[in-house]
């Protein structure tokens, strides 16, 4: 059974932090700029929208999965 899109990510990530090659921010920049490129596959109109759904939901995220929010339940698994 094939893995979800987030976890093949987050396996692709991991293997570019344990080879050492190229700092955290350089990673983050690049993930950054493939949610870019998702959210111009959008309708133009729907562009803004869908911009700010993803930024929410990077915080929420966030502060669900440092302890923060533990009351939430967002987060995919």
């Amino acid at each position: 059974m094939a893995e979800c899109l987030h976890c093949e990510i987050n396996d692709l990530v991991q293997e570019r932090v344990e080879g050492g090659e190229i700092s955290l921010a350089d990673l983050a920049a690049m993930v950054v700029e493939s949610l870019v490129e998702l959210i111009l596959l959008a309708p133009e109109a729907d562009r803004a929208v869908l911009m700010a759904d993803a930024i929410g939901h990077l915080g929420n995220t966030y502060l669900e999965k440092s302890g923060a929010n533990p009351e939430g339940s967002g987060a995919t698994h």
